[in-house]
């Protein structure tokens, strides 16, 4: 899946599942960090790493 759309489905993802009147404030601001990613990887300013790795390096740094 091309980056643009991979950003476009963890938007809609992380808002779908998180809308209360309480978190406006937290909304917007991930509305604003996700619109400066999708257009950093646009203009191709932005470059991204591969799930499995990506994933690999969280679970590396949170074993116990």
């Amino acid at each position: 899946m091309p980056k643009k759309d991979r950003l476009e489905l963890a938007r809609f993802l992380l808002f779908l599942d998180n809308r209360s009147i309480d978190s406006n404030d937290v909304d917007l601001s991930w509305e604003k960090e996700i619109t400066e990613r999708v257009r950093a990887v646009e203009q191709g300013k932005a470059t991204g790493i591969d799930y499995a790795k990506a994933m690999k390096s969280i679970e590396k740094r949170f074993e116990s």
